[in-house]
This record gives structure tokens, sequence and C-alpha cells, in this order.
């Protein structure tokens, strides 16, 4: 524990970071915000560099939008005026994969990647290692080898699927591995014919867990593959000739770095207003409850006044701390954490979650695997300032996210946590920024024809932060089978559509 001392020269080493560091400035025309997000403050990767050698145990937990988390205690967002009527992406969070990691304050490195379906990355799970691994070298070579069911044993849990193909190991192995300035060249050797790995969607998926699970290594952030001694390597119709990244196979496409930054409004008692009391903050994390292929974070403000929060997100240096991954989300809020800390999570995409309170902020540091599109919202009742990562990437664009109903399954491919099908009543829950925040649907059969229509407001409009909706739809009692759920908004200069996704469903 730190005495009032060391909170005010905390406080100090915090507020000097901050007065003198410049803020990285995002671009309107290279950012993925809808509207350019209120930027100030400081490059808070920096201030958190400050303090790292505070590291105290963490207490975390979950929330979700529309019903109760499974494994945490901060107040819900209040029961919504439609109930959910289709069925949920996911009901329960499994209890987190032991990890083998030599120091306690270390993300688990010993992991596979399994691939989860059409749309959504790849998600890893321990691997009990057998052998000597001495050098990078010989972890990734061993890490690769596992993926073969057939050299390893190791077979997915919790519904993910093995893209690698069950061949036998003396004739599909890794035949050699080097690693030049963070790429590492695996070199397979294949049995006659190549790669028996067909179907983009299967090509697909053995690519990510490939490039997954090699980049796990700390340090190593790129892989070519090779075959048969050094020659260019095909899988089915892919030809792979060049160093590739987890971004680059994540199926997200380029998402650009951010800075969200929301003050807390006092406009109503202005210019007279009360001293703020100091907040007391908890935070807390779900993954894959309340929509499936999502890691939320979640601040709560206990009691006091926040004022302020800023998140920002970046690539990390993973070989420099053991606690951090391929990628960073840090948030900052005016308050102190009740329980700061280090908190192993190890649970795709969500590594670890690292705060730091001092001199009337804390710092949040999330370790995530890769650069995958986040969003802040903010609820109420009590104050919580929400981070969600990742989802569907056809149920995301950059101002409309469909968190429920979840996509169907893929027709190439299964995809964990969706439905096959649901019933003609259901609930369209998500976030939003739209201009007034109004936020638009229709459901459409495979001609175009509109099957229902209509629109919400949602709890916030044009902002750097989303605001939640939930929509009730009926459909006619005449449709059936395959339809696509549009969520959009219009222009208000020519109501052209914008920010449209389209999620496929069944209607039974």
């Amino acid at each position: 524990m730190t005495n009032e001392r060391d909170d005010e020269i905390l406080g100090r080493a915090l507020s000097r970071a901050i007065e003198t560091l410049d803020a990285e400035e995002t671009p309107y025309e290279t950012s993925r915000m809808a509207v350019q997000a209120k930027r100030r403050g400081t490059p808070f990767w920096r201030v958190a560099a400050l303090a790292a050698s505070i590291v105290l145990a963490g207490a975390l937990g979950s929330t979700l939008v529309d019903r109760p988390a499974t494994n945490g205690t901060a107040g819900q967002q209040p029961t919504p005026s439609v109930a959910p009527t289709g069925p949920s992406a996911a009901t329960t969070t499994p209890a987190p994969t032991p990890t083998a990691s030599a120091q306690p304050n270390a993300i688990d490195h010993q992991r596979l990647y399994f691939y989860r379906g059409d749309g959504l990355p790849p998600t890893s799970q321990h691997w009990n290692a057998t052998g000597a691994q001495a050098t990078p070298e010989d972890r990734i070579r061993a890490r690769l080898d596992a993926l073969n069911n057939s050299r390893s044993g190791v077979s997915p849990a919790n519904g993910a699927g093995n893209a690698f193909p069950l061949a036998d190991p003396n004739t599909l192995k890794v035949s050699s591995v080097k690693i030049d300035s963070g790429t590492a060249t695996v070199d397979f050797a294949l049995p006659p014919g190549g790669w028996p790995t067909r179907g983009a969607a299967m090509t697909l998926a053995l690519q990510q867990q490939l490039v997954y699970t090699t980049t796990e290594e700390p340090g190593v952030d790129r892989l070519v593959v090779t075959e048969n001694g050094g020659a260019r390597t095909t899988i089915d119709q892919l030809v792979w000739d060049k160093p590739l990244a987890r971004d680059d196979v994540s199926g997200y496409g380029a998402v650009k770095n951010e800075t969200v930054t929301e003050e807390q409004s006092r406009a109503a008692c202005a210019p007279n207003c009360p001293s703020p009391v100091p907040a007391r903050l908890s935070n807390n994390w779900s993954v894959d409850t309340f929509a499936f292929g999502v890691a939320r974070f979640v601040v709560q403000v206990d009691s006091g006044d926040w004022q302020e929060f800023t998140v920002s997100g970046g690539m990390a240096v993973d070989v420099k701390t053991p606690y951090s991954s391929k990628y960073k989300i840090t948030l900052e809020v005016g308050g102190t954490e009740t329980k700061p800390g280090l908190e192993i999570v190890d649970r795709s995409p969500l590594r670890s979650i690292r705060s730091i309170s001092g001199g009337g902020k804390t710092i949040y540091n999330l370790a995530v695997d890769d650069g995958r599109p986040w969003r802040v919202a903010l609820l109420t009742n009590p104050d919580r300032i929400i981070v969600d990562i990742g989802g569907f990437a056809r149920s995301i664009s950059d101002t409309v996210v469909v968190y429920h109903p979840a996509p169907i399954t893929a027709q190439d491919g299964p995809v964990l946590g969706s439905q096959p099908s649901i019933g003609r009543q259901f609930t369209v829950s998500g976030l939003s920024r739209t201009f007034e925040a109004t936020t638009q649907w229709r459901v459409v059969d495979a001609a175009r024809r509109v099957l229902a229509s209509g629109f919400t407001t949602a709890s916030r409009g044009t902002s750097a932060v989303w605001g939640t909706y939930q929509i009730s739809v009926q459909l006619p009692a005449t449709v059936s089978g395959n339809v696509t759920l549009e969520v959009y908004w219009g222009s208000p200069r020519d109501g052209s559509v914008v920010g449209l996704v389209q999620v496929p469903l069944t209607i039974r």
C-alpha cells in the first residue's frame, strides 16, 4: 500500500508528464471516427511508464448492457422497456483457462490459437508444452507442431475449430524457424501435393492460426511461411508471398488509432458549482458474455465526480514487459481505483489489466491480442465508462454496431456463438453514434423487398462516445428463411444511407 506522501509524489510526476508531453493527434481524414474526437492531454502510455514499478493485486468482474454480468458486481444499465425475445449470443462466461506462466505477473505465452469462424479472429487456449524450449525458435516450432492434433493430441475447447490438417506428423511438420527483425520465417515439410487445406474459409482460418500462434512469441510480429526447403508456399488458392501480422489476417481490416475524451457536465450549476468530490472507482470485465466475440471493460464510479476521462489505443512492444501483448488500450479517469494493481486475464482478446492510481487520477492499461476495433460508451445510474473490444466484423461500422442478434452460421464454416435461426419477433441491440441519435433499421429479403422497418433514438447522438439503442422487431407471419437485418442512419444532407451494418439472419 502507498501512504499519502507516496500519492503526492506520484501525483506530481503524473501532472508534470501531462503538462510537458505532446499529444499525438489523429487527423480527421485518417481517423476511423465518424466525427472528430475531442483531443487533449498526452499519450498516456508514456505516463503509465512513470509508475511501472507499482504492481498490486487487482479485483475484476464484468458488466453487461442488457442483462446482469456473471463475474462482477458493478451496477447495470436500467432494464430496457422492451425485453429481449430472441436467443442470446452467449449466456455464461467460461472459466478462464489455467495458465502455466513461470512469472506470476506475466501473461501466458504458451498458447495455441484456434479459429472461431467467419468474421471473428482466432481464440487462444493454454498448451501444456513438453520438452526443452530454450530459444524463441524452439518455442515457435513446438507451438506450431502442436497445432497438428495428430502430433500433440490437442483439441480446441469451447466450440472453436482447428483448421490445421490432421495429417501424418512425419509428413507435415515444421522443418525450420528463423527470426530476423521481428519477422519469423517458418518452413514446413509438406507431403506430396502440398497443403491439403481447401476452401477460402478454411484457408483463412489456417492462416489466422499460423500467424497468431507464431506471433504469440514476444518480439515476433510477422510471419512468412515457406515449404520444403524455402519454396514459396501456396495454400489452396492463397499464395503466401509476404510477411503477415495479426492485423493483416484478423478480418477487421485497417483500424486507425484514436483518442476519445469526455468531460462530466456541470452546466446546470455553472458558474457556482460546488467543489467536485473525488471519485472512487472500481473496475470489472467480461469476455463473450453479453455479446459473442466482444471483450468489455468497465470502470464504475462508485461515488464522487469523475470529471473527465480519456481513452486511446496503439501498438505495444510486448517484449518490454511480461504483462504486455501486441496492442494496448489506455483509459485515464479522474478518481482513485479501489483496488489498483495487475490482473492476468488471458481470455482472447483481453490478456491483462493494469491500473495505477495517484494524484487524483487512475490509469488503466488493457493488453489486447491485436488492434481490433474498440468503442467507448458512457452509461448512467451509476456512471460507468465502457470499453468494448471486437465483435463480428460484419456487425460493425464506424458509427453503428449490432450486438444482438448475431449473424447466422456461415455456409462454409461454423461461427461459434451465432444462432442457426431466430423467430419472427426479436430484439436488436447495440451501440451507435448517429446524427441526432436517430438509428434506422429494416429487414429485407433476397430480392431487397422491405419486410419491416423503423427507427429508434439512441442514448447519445453525434459524439466520439457511443450511445446504446434497442429495437423490437416484429416480422409478418408469412416471412421465413434467409433475410438481412440492416441498421444505419440517414445523412442530414441528402438522406443517403450512412454507417450501414448488414446482419444475415434465418427466420424460422
